[in-house]
């Protein structure tokens, strides 16, 4: 598979790794242009190059947002047409981890805000309830049982697609529903928020059934 990574920092590094390892192709852009991503692209080796934000979703089986929230809205911009793209969608609306790090979107879901900035686009939200040193523990070739991923999305074929990619470094995606729904499950201000450790998908979906009986 190609995939696009748009941003190069703490979670576009650990997807990107995750990826290689498995044998996927992985395009990387950021906003300061494919020449600041030598380095990175020379470390992660053969099957990582670099390009601009629309050279990386140009031609790529999906695209992974893996920008600062305050800066994705910038950073899609540049693409005049998402039509049909599969987006998996990581940000959390927060400035810093923590509390104190939350930027209030009022009721809104942040995955529904994210889709506005990528019109037409398939929308997939994954990878963001769990801390990055977790996550990339959890998952690769050394992948235990306890490797459960969220994701939600309106768009089966896309959600199929996402979790065949999840399956492949490791994991086991665990739908949550819907964007509305699962997103905001998902959300920073939702219970499924904030795991600090990977679960077995067992547990994962015990801990969907209590938090959609508490929305019901």
């Amino acid at each position: 598979m190609k995939i696009g990574i748009i941003g190069a920092g703490r979670m576009g590094q650990a997807l990107t790794g995750l990826f290689v390892e498995a044998g996927h192709d992985v395009v990387l852009a950021n906003s300061r242009g494919p020449e600041s991503l030598a380095e990175l692209t020379a470390r992660f080796g053969e099957h990582t190059s670099a390009a601009d934000v629309p050279g990386a979703v140009a031609g790529s089986d999906l695209v992974i947002l893996a920008t600062p929230w305050g800066r994705t809205a910038e950073a899609v911009s540049v693409v005049e047409d998402w039509s049909g793209v599969v987006v998996v969608d990581t940000t959390n609306n927060r400035s810093k981890p923590g509390p104190d790090g939350l930027i209030d979107i009022g009721d809104r879901v942040s995955s529904e805000v994210v889709a506005e900035f990528v019109p037409g686009a398939r929308l997939v939200k994954a990878f963001n309830t769990t801390p990055i040193p977790f996550l990339v523990k959890g998952l690769g070739p050394s992948a235990g049982e306890d490797n459960a991923v969220y994701m939600a999305g309106d768009d089966d074929a896309a959600k199929a697609l996402v979790g065949a990619l999840i399956a492949g470094i490791g994991g086991e995606a665990v739908d949550t529903g819907d964007l509305h729904t699962g997103g905001w499950l998902q959300g920073m201000s939702g219970p499924l928020a904030g795991t600090l450790e990977m679960i077995t998908p067992t547990d994962a979906r015990a801990r969907l059934e209590k938090a959609l009986e508490q929305v019901r």
